[in-house]
This record gives structure tokens, sequence and C-alpha cells, in this order.
């Protein structure tokens, strides 16, 4: 975090209705978080966006009515509070701004218990149910994992033949395939997703779980979002099953699928580390190709 995003928050902030008592720097990963304390004891958490962009145009104004609807409708997730002239999302010098009321407590990473992870189930679940039922219709704004590199960025996974050879090449022609038949003959009508249920994204507080960051979400089939939290929460697949189960049947696929949408999974997480290029590049695509390499030699 710099100056310059610390300035960009304070300006965001200008635009809403809430008198500010403190704004401090949270968190940083792929966009920047702030604290905000107002002075009547109230607290958000202002997301100021990445100039990168590899989301769809329109996702974060998608993202904003998306989770204000699940709100309303009593789903675990944090609004997101307008801004004084209505907006819910705020652009201040290429970067797009959301307020989320703030959520206590810890991210799911720091205390993954079998509990807490069958509550995530069961919440991405209810995600689901309410997005068959109310979001039937594509809308603006929403990536399709249709093919294997879905976010919205350069394929840059030629740099990597020098160690790899074609094997990531071979590895994504190998996805495109699975994903090919999963829309030539979907398991139902394909609705929103959330694109990103990992533990950072889960805050758990007092046995509750909150959903928080829809910015990835998903035009699609829910496989590939159970897939997506399941590669992250190996240690505990029955409970977060279980938990799904409570609110809605689990969307079931044949092992060679899991296994392709989990690569698929890899595959953009490790072309999304190469576009962002943070410290630790080497160690990062070592530790996300494993698995790839492993996939397409078994």
């Amino acid at each position: 975090m710099n100056d310059e995003v610390d300035a960009l928050a304070r300006d965001a902030l200008r635009r809403y209705d809430i008198q500010v008592a403190d704004c401090t720097f949270a968190a940083e990963a792929f966009n920047t978080v702030f604290r905000v304390d107002a002075a009547n004891g109230s607290r958000y958490a202002l997301r100021v966006g990445s100039l990168l962009r590899i989301h769809m145009d329109g996702c974060e104004e998608l993202e904003a009515a998306w989770v204000n609807e699940l709100h309303a409708a009593g789903l675990p997730v944090a609004p997101v509070v307008p801004a004084r002239d209505g907006s819910l999302v705020v652009d201040v010098d290429d970067r797009r701004c959301l307020l989320f009321e703030w959520v206590p407590g810890r991210r799911l990473h720091d205390d993954p218990t079998p509990a807490l992870v069958h509550a995530t189930g069961a919440a991405l679940a209810a995600v689901h149910e309410h997005a068959a039922r109310h979001r039937i219709e594509r809308p603006a704004g929403a990536l399709v994992p249709d093919r294997a590199l879905y976010l919205r960025a350069d394929n840059r996974l030629e740099e990597l033949r020098p160690v790899y050879g074609t094997v990531l090449d071979d590895a994504c022609a190998r996805v495109q395939g699975v994903f090919d038949a999963l829309w030539r003959d979907p398991p139902h009508s394909p609705h929103l997703l959330h694109g990103d249920v990992q533990p950072k994204n889960v805050i758990a507080d007092r046995g509750r779980v909150t959903l928080i960051d829809f910015q990835d979400l998903l035009w699609g089939f829910e496989i590939v979002d159970v897939v997506i939290a399941l590669r992250h929460d190996t240690q505990e697949p029955d409970a977060f099953r279980a938990g799904y189960e409570t609110v809605r049947r689990w969307p079931d696929a044949a092992p060679e699928t899991v296994a392709a949408l989990t690569a698929a999974r890899y595959l953009n997480v490790l072309n999304f580390g190469l576009s962002v290029r943070k410290a630790g590049l080497d160690e990062f695509v070592a530790r996300i190709a494993e698995p790839v390499v492993a996939w397409m030699a078994g």
C-alpha cells in the first residue's frame, strides 16, 4: 500500500454521507481494503480496486446489486453502502471503489474448524439457491467459465515454457475439452456464482460465517463454484459437502470432470499471478503449477 492509494481512499470517502473518524489500511491482495471508522461508531470496509482489469466491465455494479439482493434476502453477506448520489460504485482516478458494511470476526483461513467449514458449505448453497431462483438471465458484468483461462487477462503461460515445456498449454487444451462438454450438456441452467469462495473470503464470528468478495462472480454451473471452494478446503471436504446438502442438492460430477475443473482453477490462478507479478513469483509459480503437471502426468 502506498500514499497514493491512501489518498484515493480518502477521496472516495468524500462521496459518502459518513463523518469519517479514521481510515486505516486493512489488507492488500488484488485490491486494497481500508477499515473506515465513522464518528457515530459505525464501521465499514472500503475496497479500492486495482488498476489491472481482469474482470468484465460492469462487474462491480453487478456485484454490488447482487450482494445487496442477497443481504435483503437474509443471506450472510456484507452489503454495499451507497454513495451520497445513490451510486454503489465510486470511480476515483480509474480505481473502482465499493464501501461495504464491516464484518467483525476472523477469516476462516485462521481457524478452519469442521463446524465453520460446514457453515460455509451451507452459505454457498444458499447463494446458489437464491441465484437459481432470482438470477435466471445472464447479466452484464459476469465472467463465463467456458474457456480454460476465463479471467480477462492475457495468456502469459508461454513465459513458463523454458521450465515446463508445453505441458501447461496441453493442460489448457484438455481443460477446454471439459468446459466444452459441460456447456454442451449442462447439468442445470447456468446462474450466478460467487466465483472465489476460499478461506480468506469467509469471515467467521461466534460460529457464524459471512461470505465476502464477490468480485470474481461467474455465470455458470454450481460444480465450478464447489470445485473452487474445495481446492482450499481439502482438509474438511466432507464437512463442506454436508453443510451444502443441508440447503441444496450437491452438484456431483464425474471424477475426471472435477479433476479438470480443479486444474482449470490452478491455471487461472497461475496466469493471474503472472499478470500481477508480486514478490516471490518463482515460488508461487512452482507451487501452483505442480498440481497441474501432476494431473497431466496421471
